[in-house]
């Protein structure tokens, strides 16, 4: 049997479906710069109207868009920079949840995370993300990184594992998450 195309309509069911939380994913990677990503996102799924992937993937297929538009935005931030003189970062979103008395204990437990998550390979970490942040299932996870399946479970196991033991987490309480199977 012959897969039929998709078609516009399927393209703006998705976006219906899948616009809140690939907003979210921009957002946290890198800021508003990354959140206005989100209409090239569902352009790029627009112009390979023939080339979706059957429909129990596409969620993890435009996350997989997202995450390499971020990519090449990322390295045009740091092109532009660079050729200015400067080193560049692509901004990240501020942290600006919660009352004033726990900001001193938010910013610790933060920079402990970025700290450990820091020591994993960008794969890696972006497997973490992924999975704990996102809340893709590990075979979406696994579509969005090239990675196969079983791949990517051994990846995020060994990867939690290295979080579990990683200095700067040790006087912090393990989140449920990060013990929990993939």
């Amino acid at each position: 049997m012959v897969r039929q195309p998709a078609s516009r309509a399927d393209v703006e069911e998705l976006y219906r479906r899948h616009a809140g939380e690939l907003r979210g994913y921009l957002y946290r990677r890198a800021g508003q710069a990354g959140a206005d990503l989100l209409g090239e996102v569902f352009v790029v799924a627009l112009q390979r109207l023939d080339d979706l992937p059957d429909p129990d993937v596409r969620r993890a297929w435009l996350f997989g868009v997202a995450r390499r538009l971020l990519l090449a935005a990322q390295r045009d931030v740091r092109q532009r920079h660079d050729a200015e003189g400067e080193r560049a970062r692509f901004v990240e979103p501020a942290d600006d949840h919660g009352a004033d008395g726990d900001d001193a204990d938010r910013a610790g437990r933060t920079a402990a995370v970025r700290a450990a998550l820091d020591s994993l390979s960008e794969p890696d970490r972006e497997l973490v993300r992924l999975t704990e942040w996102e809340r893709l299932p590990i075979a979406d996870a696994a579509v969005v990184l090239g990675l196969r399946p079983g791949t990517a479970r051994v990846r995020l196991h060994r990867a939690r594992r290295a979080l579990a033991a990683h200095p700067a987490l040790a006087d912090l309480s393990p989140p449920r998450s990060l013990t929990r199977g993939g």
